[in-house]
C-alpha cells in the first residue's frame, strides 16, 4: 500500500467501476477522499463502505460541475489530488453518431475534466503542488472504429493531460494519462443505453497476460501518482492494459 495520510483527494465518477475502486484505495491509503457521482444511492453505498465523503452532481451539468469541485474544497479545506475519472461511452462510428449523443459524450468526459481541473488547478498550486491524474482510455491512444466518437473524446482528454502538465510545470502541479484497457466492470454510463461492453467480457479480445484489468488494478497505479515518490512523473500518457497495446500476440 502507499502512504497517502495528510493527502486530500477529489475523485470525480466515484460511484462505481473504476471510480470506485480509485475512490476505495486513496481512503485505505489513508487520504481524506470526498468523490462525485449521478447516482445517490450508489454513492450513500460507497461513502459508507470507505468512509469518504460524497457529493452528488451530473457530470453532463456544467453548473453542478463548478459547483461540486467548490463544494469538495471547502469540505477538504484544500487539495493535493484531482481524479478526472467520470465518463461514458457510445457504440457507432461517426457517422452514426447523433449530434445529441456527441454533446452528451463530449460535457462527460471532456468538458467536466476541463471544468474540474480549472476549479482545482489553483487550490493544488497554492497548497504546494499536486497531482492531477486523468482516467482516459487506450482509446485515447489508439481509436477504436466501433466506439469512435467516444475514443475522439478520450484523446481530447489525453492532450488536456499534456496541456496540463504543462502549465503546471513551473508551479509543482504534475498531471498525467492513465488508459486502462479493458476493465471489468467497464464504463457503464452511456448516452444511448449501450452497456454491452460493460456486460459482456466474453466478448472481449484477452490481452497478452490473459486475463482482464480490474479497478484496483488502474487503482494501485492512481495512488502512486499521488504520492511525493512521483514527483518526476508529469505529461505522461500511461498505458495499463496487460500488453494489449504492445503489438499482436505470438500465436494469434
Amino acid at each position: 500500500m502507499t502512504d497517502l495520510r495528510g493527502k486530500r483527494a477529489l475523485v470525480t465518477g466515484g460511484t462505481s467501476g473504476i471510480g470506485r475502486g480509485v475512490v476505495e484505495r486513496l481512503a485505505a491509503d489513508g487520504a481524506s477522499v470526498v468523490f462525485t457521482g449521478r447516482d445517490g444511492e450508489r454513492g450513500a453505498a460507497v461513502e459508507a463502505a470507505t468512509g469518504a465523503g460524497f457529493l452528488q452532481a451530473d457530470a453532463r451539468d456544467p453548473t453542478a460541475v463548478e459547483a461540486s469541485a467548490a463544494e469538495a474544497l471547502r469540505m477538504l479545506g484544500g487539495l493535493d489530488v484531482l481524479v478526472n475519472n467520470a465518463g461514458m461511452i457510445l457504440q457507432g462510428g461517426i457517422e452514426d453518431t447523433a449530434p445529441a449523443a456527441w454533446r452528451e459524450l463530449l460535457a462527460v468526459n471532456l468538458t467536466a475534466a476541463f471544468l474540474y481541473s480549472k476549479a482545482c488547478f489553483g487550490p493544488i498550486r497554492d497548497g504546494g503542488g499536486g497531482s492531477i491524474v486523468h482516467i482516459v482510455s487506450d482509446t485515447g491512444i489508439r481509436g477504436i472504429f466501433s466506439i469512435a466518437a467516444y475514443s475522439v473524446t478520450k484523446a481530447g482528454m489525453r492532450m488536456l493531460s499534456d496541456m496540463l502538465a504543462l502549465e503546471g510545470a513551473a508551479v509543482n502541479v504534475r498531471s498525467n494519462a492513465v488508459c486502462p484497457g479493458d476493465v471489468v466492470p467497464g464504463v457503464q454510463a452511456t448516452p444511448d443505453g449501450f452497456a454491452g461492453h460493460a456486460e459482456n467480457p466474453a466478448n472481449w479480445t484477452l490481452p497478452p497476460a490473459g486475463r482482464f484489468g480490474e479497478a484496483r488494478d488502474v487503482a494501485a497505479l492512481v495512488a502512486w501518482l499521488a504520492t511525493d515518490d512521483a514527483r518526476h512523473m508529469s505529461g505522461a500518457t500511461i498505458r495499463i492494459d496487460a500488453g494489449m497495446g504492445a503489438g499482436i500476440p505470438a500465436g494469434a
